[in-house]
């Protein structure tokens, strides 16, 4: 079955397509691309996820104009595509995700209309609330695709994804014992870039690299992430906030300095987690694959063998996308998903709702 995964991840640097051939758990990648946003779109996006311009107007505004974006890139990178896909899964941008006390509200934009209309298919979106409305919490949602494509590479394996947010799948014997989102993976670096550079991230992670650990920062930013992460399986708006809390502590201080402090945050927490668990392996997907000296410095940290998943066969940048033709896939032929594990859900439910033109 012909399915497509569409999504833009938490730094909002690109609009993420794939089209993938799917049988059951056998997935075979057919095409990939990574599209830019246009700027005014990119700003808006900006402002929303930090909360800078929460106006109804605004939100409902951005919902259309996401929506019609996606749908306009969708039909662009399906030209040439000899056979139509039967489905798509559409995750949209999250603007607004946030666990308390009283329960987890989460809202991601984009209008699944618009993709429906122009591609003429069945669209699969709002994936994160049929989780909650089973009782989990939304995220992570990685996990499920995690165990597909990494859970027989080893016995025990801890898979993480590094995107704006670092979120890790504990298995073992081929069964999810576990998965939580972590901390900020690129989020903190990608913040400072754009506030101090104005650039959309440390390419490679090379002024890091060339940087020196501000202590003070360090050691108050981790603990403001500890303190907003207790009890929490999962993060969304506390990253916002450490963000801002971080950018204070670091602005009068040198880019690459911040830089390196970002980064030694990210591998702080990551790979505690990580040696808690003492896998037989380590495997490290997503865009924050790139930043090599994240790499370099987590395979120094984390006590046993960290691999790349492009040297198990599957592509770091491929790994998201995946999961949402592949969830997708599972709402189409009516299969339900155990997210228990993973997410705390109390019953098994078909993800996401059904959009038709």
């Amino acid at each position: 079955m012909l399915c497509i995964g569409a999504l833009s991840g938490t730094s909002i640097n690109a609009k993420e397509i794939i089209l993938c051939d799917i049988n059951g758990e056998k997935i075979k990648v057919l095409k990939y691309g990574a599209f830019d946003f246009h700027q005014d779109e990119k700003e808006r996006l900006i402002r929303l996820v930090q909360g800078r311009a929460g106006e109804l107007e605004e939100i409902l505004l951005c919902n259309e104009i996401i929506g019609l974006s996606f749908a306009k890139t969708l039909k662009s990178f399906l030209d040439g595509v000899r056979f139509k896909p039967e489905v798509v899964g559409f995750h949209g941008q999250t603007i607004y995700h946030y666990e308390s006390k009283n329960g987890v509200i989460t809202y991601q934009i984009g209008e699944p209309l618009y993709i429906a209309k122009i591609l003429g298919v069945p669209v699969v979106y709002d994936f994160r609330k049929s989780d909650i409305v089973a009782g989990g919490k939304g995220a992570p949602l990685s996990p499920i695709i995690h165990k597909i494509l990494f859970g027989k590479i080893s016995k025990k394996v801890s898979v993480v994804n590094l995107g704006g947010i670092a979120n890790i799948t504990y298995i073992k014997d081929g069964r999810i014992l576990s998965a939580e989102d972590l901390g900020p993976a690129n989020a903190l670096s990608d913040f400072i870039s754009k506030k101090r550079l104005g650039v959309d991230y440390d390419r490679f992670g090379k002024r890091a690299s060339e940087g020196n650990l501000i202590e003070r920062a360090f050691r108050e930013t981790l603990k403001f992430i500890q303190k907003k992460k207790k009890g929490k399986k999962t993060l969304g708006y506390e990253i916002e906030e450490a963000k801002l809390y971080f950018f204070e502590l670091t602005k009068d201080e040198k880019p690459s300095d911040a830089l390196r402090t970002a980064v030694e945050i990210s591998v702080k927490i990551i790979s505690e987690a990580i040696n808690s668990f003492r896998p037989d392996l380590c495997i490290l997907c997503g865009g924050g694959t790139k930043n090599k000296f994240m790499v370099s410095r987590l395979k120094e940290e984390i006590k046993n063998p960290v691999l790349i998943s492009d040297e198990v066969g599957v592509n770091s940048e491929f790994v998201e996308p995946i999961l949402f033709a592949y969830l997708a896939y599972l709402r189409v032929k009516n299969i339900r998903i155990d997210m228990s594990k993973i997410t705390g859900a109390k019953f098994r439910y078909l993800p996401g709702k059904m959009c038709l033109i």
